[in-house]
């Protein structure tokens, strides 16, 4: 018969602080194939190191581990690795059944650290559960077996792989004796009928009776040597060499298909780690959108209102001292001299002059028995945003007041609803009819200005009125009390577009001659999106800070992971797991536990944008700016990036407690708890 496994002078020594521990000294062994050899002896005699020198657990620390002629004892760590997973198979006295799976899930395992196919593993694991007699168990887990059910499967875990050598460690040390009886039977059944070495390690003389030889092992040596009266017919095996070759592979389904079910074993924990990863995304999708919505708004704007726009503002004395309570005057004011020159350049289309009235007039509107208190609108007397840019509104009847020395008065639908109240009077009924302006001094002096409606925009604002450049010149000379107050004061703002882009540079030369400030549409847009970009920085470095938080949840998570599953790491490891797929299990878990807060932080903060966004345009209507577009924006390139940097996150937070877990000795880790 084959010798299958050799021994000489084997010694493994441990250090305990300053002292040598030999667990194991000189050992020599020969071993048959197909043998049914009992390593019995006292507690510390070495039998549990000699199985993990067989196992490729442990390294001898001399003397040469020959298997079949391929030694051990130099082998590297991935010809080990090939050797626990293609040829040993583990039993363990405490069964090492993973709780959180199934009998035939914990059987297929080591098919699953080989690559075999999910289906084609889980016929194999069932066929061998049914041989071991547990059919009726197959989707049991582990607490909902008993002690014998569960060597079983155990037993049945250790042959799925066709192992040439099977290693138990006190194999009915959990069991009470008819239990261990049956165990033991099963096992040497299954040595006769597949021919497959069986080692047993045991302290109980009624389990080493059912060996072929019993080693007796005493202070790390062999004391002798005994062979029983099992002398029954045995299949043998080809004497083919042992394959250390490292084959198959945890696949990337199975690797997410397990970092799936080990978030599912702390939901709790997992939720709330999760959730750090959420607000984290939630924060930097909802801010960093609001930014591109922002910027895309003030892009759509400045391109609807054209970019051959400039505006032309007084020129005001750089050293006056800033007055709160004063008014400062302009060096060079924007008079109707101005206005001319600007309009008979043959590179201009139009200039709109833009005059503001002060926020705090009080102003009532008349139309037939209603009075409304009401307020203008921006500055430029064509409904305008607040910063003077002359956007088309969106009219129901009637013009807008559009560009140029405007006339009228404009109304916004929530106004002329008010004053069509009680009537059965339609929007157009409202259009060319007069309406009296109210306005009051701070003094309590009031005066009436008489204009008609021209018009009513969208709006829901309910006191906002457009007003026409001449009637807002007659209430500012009123207000002031002076008469000549555009000559001397002058406009506000001339708002002069341009016959094209390049026709731009004519109009800045112009301005610069006339000593007025000059600024193109172009270059403010360009300003804008810098200012922008810095704002999108800022608000994006908030939800980093709090990703950044996330990642020690991540981390800390993890690594109570692997103390909690420190005992199925070396189980892992014990069949045929590597270390570098230990390390991408956990990198896994942390990776997903990352990308579903990333996936739910995406669609949160999506939402929370567009309610944020669905209020704010409540409230800018309200105030009469209208015409606003979406201002959150989530393009793919963001949501993309979201759950990238949720995954970077996953990977940073598990990177140091999954390299942990892929150094754990297996030996020790089995020990654990």
């Amino acid at each position: 018969m084959t010798k299958n496994i050799q021994l000489v002078d084997i010694c493994r020594h441990f250090e305990l602080g300053s002292a040598d521990v030999k667990a194991l000294d000189k050992i020599n062994l020969e071993i048959d194939q197909g043998e049914f050899v009992a390593l019995v002896g006292p507690s510390g005699s070495g039998k549990s190191t000699l199985l993990n020198l067989l196992g490729g657990l442990d390294r001898p620390t001399s003397g040469e581990l020959n298997i079949q002629g391929l030694g051990l004892e130099n082998a590297t760590e991935t010809e080990l690795t090939a050797h626990r997973r293609h040829n040993v198979g583990f039993i363990f006295q405490s069964f090492n059944l993973l709780s959180t799976l199934t009998a035939l899930e914990n059987v297929a395992l080591p098919l699953m650290l080989s690559g075999v196919p999910l289906k084609e593993r889980h016929a194999r694991a069932e066929d061998f559960l049914k041989h071991v007699g547990l059919e009726h168990r197959l989707d049991h887990r582990p607490t909902e077996m008993s002690g014998g059910e569960q060597q079983r499967a155990a037993i049945a875990r250790a042959l799925v792989n066709n192992p040439q050598l099977i290693l138990a460690d006190e194999p009915t040390g959990n069991l009470d004796s008819s239990t261990g009886d049956e165990v033991m039977q099963l096992l040497r059944n299954l040595n006769a009928e597949s021919g497959v070495t069986l080692i047993v390690v045991t302290h109980d003389p009624e389990v080493a009776a059912y060996a072929d030889r019993v080693v007796y092992l005493r202070d790390g040596g062999v004391e002798k040597i005994e062979e029983t009266k099992n002398t029954s017919s045995k299949k043998t095996i080809s004497d083919s060499q042992p394959e250390l070759a490292l084959k198959g592979g945890l696949s990337f389904r199975d690797l997410v298909r397990t970092a799936w079910d080990n978030l599912l074993r702390r939901p709790v924990r997992n939720i709330l780690t999760a959730a750090g990863v959420l607000i984290g995304i939630v924060t930097l999708v909802a801010m960093v959108s609001f930014g591109i919505g922002v910027q895309e708004e003030i892009t759509r704007n400045f391109e609807a209102l054209g970019l051959e726009n400039v505006f032309i503002t007084p020129t005001f004395p750089e050293e006056d001292a800033f007055d709160p309570f004063g008014i400062s005057e302009p060096v060079q004011p924007l008079t109707q001299k101005n206005v001319e020159v600007f309009r008979n350049l043959p590179e201009v289309e139009s200039v709109t002059p833009v005059l503001n009235l002060p926020s705090n007039m009080e102003v009532s509107l008349s139309y037939a028995d209603v009075v409304l208190p009401v307020r203008f609108s921006g500055g430029a007397g064509h409904s305008p945003m607040d910063q003077g840019l002359p956007i088309p509104p969106e009219m129901l009847v009637g013009v807008s007041l559009g560009e140029g020395d405007t006339q009228g008065l404009t109304l916004i639908e929530g106004v002329a609803d008010q004053l069509l109240e009680d009537t059965d009077l339609a929007y157009e009924d409202l259009v060319n009819q007069p309406v009296i302006l109210t306005i009051r001094l701070p003094r309590g002096e009031t005066k009436e200005f008489t204009t008609q409606i021209i018009g009513v925009e969208s709006g829901r604002a309910s006191n906002t009125i457009g007003l026409g450049l001449a009637e807002r010149s007659e209430i500012k000379a009123w207000w002031y009390g002076r008469p000549d107050t555009l000559q001397t004061d002058g406009y506000d703002m001339l708002i002069v577009r341009a016959v094209d882009q390049l026709s731009v540079p004519a109009v800045l030369e112009t301005a610069e001659s006339l000593n007025l400030n000059a600024q193109s549409l172009g270059a403010v847009l360009e300003i804008a999106n810098r200012i922008l970009a810095i704002m999108q920085a800022l608000l994006g470095s908030v939800g980093g800070l709090a990703l950044l938080v996330a990642t020690l949840g991540v981390a800390n998570t993890m690594m109570m992971a692997i103390y909690e599953r420190t005992r199925e790491i070396g189980v892992l490891k014990a069949l045929g797991a590597t270390s570098g797929e230990v390390r991408r299990m956990f990198t896994a878990d942390a990776v997903l536990l990352g990308i579903i807060g990333g996936v739910v932080g995406v669609i949160f903060g999506t939402l929370l944008g567009r309610l944020v966004d669905w209020v704010g345009h409540l409230y800018l209507e309200s105030e009469g700016v209208i015409g606003i577009g979406q201002m959150s924006v989530v393009p793919p390139w963001l949501a993309i990036g979201a759950l990238v940097f949720a995954a970077l996150i996953g990977v940073l937070g598990g990177l140091y407690p999954a390299a942990r877990a892929a150094r754990l000795d297996p030996v020790v880790a089995l020990k654990h708890g």
